[in-house]
């Protein structure tokens, strides 16, 4: 019974190992956490070119630039200016140190001049003047009633913005997760109120104020898309694209919800309403983002020990290379690719010489050793994209690809020259140099890899026979009968 269930094993591990290596290619190809990365840079100058817009039209008086909505709030200059600078400071780069500096510089000056704004607010003083910059447009028509000021809801998103912007300076990326998350839903906030028409909800931040804070908050946000919760929700398996299903339908259901029973009530019932669905959405978000964090970390566990069974089944425990079953199920594919290429490839068979010897003369330890050495070897002559495995006992064999009859023998003679030098402690130094036999097959025409291998294999023992320690080369051609040369 146990002699049938082998081949199911095989092919169930053969199967799990080509869904991984695919899974694998998608996420080299296509990997959301480093999009949403890269997306952070688009966003930030999207929302410095909305405040290039903003000052422009204060520059040519053009009201319907930063106040989208006539009779409602406008966004001021200085909130323009100030979130232009924090999305200049989220596009530079980090690593550099005149550019770190000018980085901080910003971000610094930004966060004291909103910082002067919410002490303004709570204190009720005049530290910053509301008209520092385009004083005439600042007022309303009749020039006599001011109407457009930084407000303390937008001073709070703006100072929650640059302390992210400087957590990400520094590398505190959990902290700045945390911060550019509460920095976002203020403008959140906002557009909940425009959208239920509730004054009270939005105060005096514009909906293009409301726009650029909510754009500069993901842009921040973003550049920790390899961390924490938001990696978790942007992760590729299962567990992530559920928890972004969940995030989407947590905001949309919630708000349309609230939509609807705002239209049939009246101003304070449509307050309350709009509270119950901010809390609910900001809560579902917060318990979806958490629950992701921890499944992630389970299924992370969970593929980090399905990748240890794959390893364990493809390679050989002792050198850490390839077994026969993988070194077929790759060679066989690999020959395929030769033959449609029309490239020629190479097969080594390499057995060490007197093995049996040093195994009876110096102990298992000593052959295990020996093993290793002549197994790392092979690692470190052989091209990163060469197979070698070890074909059972002392043998090991190599496929070559993409190469020539020229190249095969500098690569044999460098093997068999590398591995007489080793230093073996208990032997080398005691018994001479260890050694080895190559049988090297050039493959020309299409033929199988097994019989490639009998014609590799022949070739090993006619180099054993003729006195071991050298190569002997040999090209397969479409029948195994005329394989030695």
């Amino acid at each position: 019974m146990a002699k049938k269930n082998v081949p199911n094993i095989a092919y169930e591990l053969e199967k799990l190992t080509a869904s991984i290596e695919q899974e694998d290619l998608t996420s080299k190809v296509w990997s959301l956490p480093s999009a949403f990365y890269l997306i952070s840079f688009q966003i930030s100058a999207l929302a410095a070119i909305l405040s290039i817009v903003v000052l422009y039209g204060y520059w040519m008086d053009v009201e319907f630039l930063y106040r989208p909505i006539m009779q409602e709030p406008a966004t001021h200059p200085v909130t323009a200016l100030l979130s232009l600078s924090l999305g200049i400071s989220i596009l530079l780069p980090n690593h550099r140190p005149l550019i770190n500096t000018t980085k901080k510089m910003l971000v610094l000056v930004c966060g004291v001049i909103v910082l002067i704004a919410i002490i303004d607010y709570v204190f009720n003083t005049d530290l910053m003047p509301p008209n520092i910059i385009f004083e005439q447009e600042v007022f309303d028509s009749n020039g006599s009633v001011f109407v457009n000021y930084l407000s303390v809801n937008t001073a709070i998103m703006l100072l929650m913005i640059s302390c992210a912007v400087l957590a990400d300076i520094y590398g505190r990326q959990n902290f700045q997760q945390l911060i550019a998350y509460l920095a976002i839903s203020i403008p959140c906030i906002s557009f909940i109120g425009y959208a239920y028409g509730l004054e009270t909800f939005y105060s005096h931040m514009s909906l293009y104020t409301a726009i650029i804070g909510f754009l500069l908050g993901w842009a921040v946000l973003a550049r920790t898309s390899n961390y924490g919760g938001l990696k978790a929700i942007l992760s590729p398996y299962l567990g992530g694209r559920i928890a972004r299903y969940q995030s989407i339908s947590g905001m949309l259901l919630p708000f349309s919800v609230g939509l609807f029973f705002v239209s049939l009530s009246n101003e304070l019932n449509s307050s309350y309403i709009a509270v119950f669905v901010i809390f609910v959405t900001w809560f579902l978000v917060l318990m979806i983002g958490i629950s992701a964090y921890v499944q992630e970390k389970i299924d992370a566990a969970r593929r980090e020990l399905t990748e240890k069974l794959i390893l364990a089944a493809n390679t050989d425990p002792l050198t850490g290379l390839y077994n026969r079953r993988q070194f077929f199920y790759l060679g066989m594919k690999e020959l395929r690719r030769a033959h449609r290429s029309g490239s020629a490839v190479a097969v080594l068979m390499i057995d060490i010489d007197d093995f049996k010897i040093i195994n009876d003369t110096a102990g298992h330890d000593v052959g295990d050793q020996v093993l290793i050495a002549v197994s790392n070897t092979l690692s470190a002559v052989l091209r990163e994209f060469d197979l070698v495995c070890r074909f059972g006992g002392e043998e090991f064999c190599v496929l070559i690809t993409d190469t020539s009859k020229q190249g095969v023998e500098e690569v044999c003679n460098k093997i068999t020259s590398t591995i007489r030098g080793l230093d073996i402690n208990s032997w080398t130094d005691l018994h001479g140099p260890v050694t080895v036999s190559v049988g090297a097959c050039l493959i020309e025409k299409k033929i199988d890899l097994e019989s490639a291998l009998k014609v590799a294999d022949a070739a090993m023992y006619q180099a054993k026979s003729l006195g071991k320690n050298q190569t002997y080369y040999s090209v397969a051609f479409s029948s195994v009968n005329n394989g030695l040369q």
